[in-house]
């Protein structure tokens, strides 16, 4: 999730929850928001830039204690001159952008290129600047890199025109020689027809270096008529899709939007449309595009408009294509893995609470319910102790396997550390029907797992019922209020059962009947 949007849900979120609670009950809600949350946050005094409060994602970010962050001023973090921070701050405003690049200086003295993006709010009665800190250093560095390529690449277009242009002025002006001095003649006419023939070897062997450069780079390029819609593209923009060139001839604008995944046409031509006005006249777009062998294929492209008519309407587009298509598995990958338990494969804590945020979002919406279980397993640590870690492992990864089929496809299951898991029941408006999944859990441990060599190990669980919006309104109300419930039904109740949580007085309800002796 991309911090821009992040924002903007929190900003969306806050008032929601807000809606209709105290001050200081504001201020607690957006403090746990504040200290629970995976990005990196502060808050700032928007006169003097001293940090009033960091949240433990900024002090693992900096390598600072969340302490001495709070005794800092963000001036001596941020590495870019007074003169630089003014630059960047004229250059959002000109770009109509809500965020700024600024370099920051870690604790061990590394600097990293971070995107931050700032609402101002009132905390604790004073006025507040509420800053989201990214870390896209090495995203910066990629797409500065590929933007230094473009401008070298249209500066030599441009000055390669330039000196053509030229050299055709050079022969209007011999020629206009010729008629003016008759008198000349043969050896005019003569000289005229050599330098012609050693302009034209010129610029061929111009365009053959060009090509040479093109080629070298491996993208494909395109040349877009806007009105007619022809499109002319190289063979590298064919064989990035496993097409040889004369297979796409004649090209035109139907040809790319027909290979343009229908998911991101619309995104792309919108991009297109906004590269038409003179605010934005460059493009850049990422979009799928159909393999030859039916395979979808990332594609990044870039292009600028290089004519306009009288009436300021475009004629003419130019761009390059670019495959990216590994670049963006990777990135994909790196994106499940962040947001996988390693181990089981269900989600981890982080993916749970951005799963959780945006089930209760939708919930306050439609004013629909949920429910949240929270769930422990009852003599996980003695099969560690007597089989090993590894047979712990894999009673793990079957656990959750069994859970997952005891749920819905609709429901979400996750790992948020250790022998813990958490459900969540979208659409579940009683607790009688959260009791229900519950016990279908519990009956699904209560099998014998086998473990190191036909061994047999036997597990149960503890689980604690929350629904929203009766036992919360927030994912944290419900997490502390179904962990409660856990905790009376391991204790109290002695495990292997579930019990419904009361907000009121912490007393809980339960039903003994899925109760299993470990």
């Amino acid at each position: 999730m991309k911090p821009l949007f992040i924002l903007f849900f929190l900003m969306l979120q806050v008032p929601f929850a807000f809606a209709t609670a105290t001050a200081q009950e504001t201020n607690d809600l957006f403090e746990q928001l504040f200290e629970k949350h995976a990005l990196v946050m502060l808050l700032l005094d928007p006169d003097t830039g001293k940090i009033k409060a960091a949240n433990p994602a900024a002090s693992e970010f900096y390598g600072y204690s969340q302490q001495t962050l709070s005794q800092m001023n963000i001036a001596s973090i941020n590495a870019l001159s007074p003169e630089a921070i003014a630059e960047e701050r004229k250059l959002a405003a000109l770009e109509d952008r809500n965020y700024f690049i600024f370099s920051h200086t870690l604790s061990d003295g590394t600097t990293k290129t971070v995107r931050v993006s700032s609402i101002p709010i009132v905390y604790h009665d004073e006025p507040t600047l509420f800053s989201i800190i990214t870390d896209i250093s090495d995203y910066r560095a990629t797409q500065e890199s590929l933007w230094h390529y473009q401008n070298r690449l249209e500066q030599m277009v441009a000055q390669q025109t330039e000196q053509i242009a030229k050299q055709k002025n050079d022969q209007l002006i011999f020629t206009s020689l010729i008629i003016v001095v008759l008198g000349a003649g043969l050896a005019t006419m003569w000289f005229v027809l050599t330098k012609s023939r050693r302009t034209e070897y010129e610029r061929q062997l111009e365009r053959k270096r060009l090509d040479e450069i093109i080629r070298g780079t491996h993208v494909g390029t395109w040349e877009w008529h806007i009105p007619s819609g022809e499109l002319v593209i190289n063979e590298r923009w064919a064989e990035i899709l496993g097409y040889q060139q004369h297979e796409l001839m004649p090209a035109s604008f139907e040809t790319w939007e027909k290979l343009c995944h229908s998911d991101d046409f619309a995104r792309a031509s919108n991009e297109l449309d906004a590269a038409f006005s003179d605010t934005n006249p460059f493009y850049e777009c990422e979009f799928r595009m159909l393999h030859k062998e039916g395979f979808w294929v990332w594609i990044l492209a870039k292009g600028k408009i290089m004519e306009w008519d009288r009436d300021h309407n475009p004629i003419r587009m130019a761009g390059t294509h670019q495959d990216i298509n590994e670049t963006k598995r990777l990135y994909l990958q790196f994106e499940h893995m962040a947001h996988t338990d390693t181990l089981t494969g269900a989600l981890n804590r982080v993916a749970f609470k951005q799963r959780a945020d945006i089930v209760l979002a939708q919930a306050r919406q439609q004013g629909a319910h949920f429910a949240l279980l929270f769930i422990d397993l009852d003599g996980f640590k003695k099969i560690n102790d007597t089989h090993g870690h590894d047979a712990g492992d894999s009673v793990l990864i079957e656990t959750t396997e069994r859970m997952g089929q005891s749920i819905r496809n609709s429901d979400t299951l996750a790992r948020l550390g250790g022998d813990e898991f958490a459900v969540i029941l979208e659409y579940t408006s009683h607790s009688k029907d959260a009791a229900r999944v519950a016990k279908k859990i519990i009956a699904c441990l209560n099998h014998p797992f086998k473990v190191n060599e036909q061994q047999q190990a036997h597990l149960s669980a503890s689980i604690g019922i929350a629904c929203y919006p009766e036992h919360g309104e927030s994912v944290e109300q419900l997490l502390n209020c179904s962990d409660a419930a856990m905790y009376y039904a391991k204790k109290s109740l002695k495990g292997g059962t579930y019990a419904v949580c009361d907000p009121d007085n912490h007393a809980t309800t339960s039903n003994n009947r899925g109760k299993q002796s470990l």
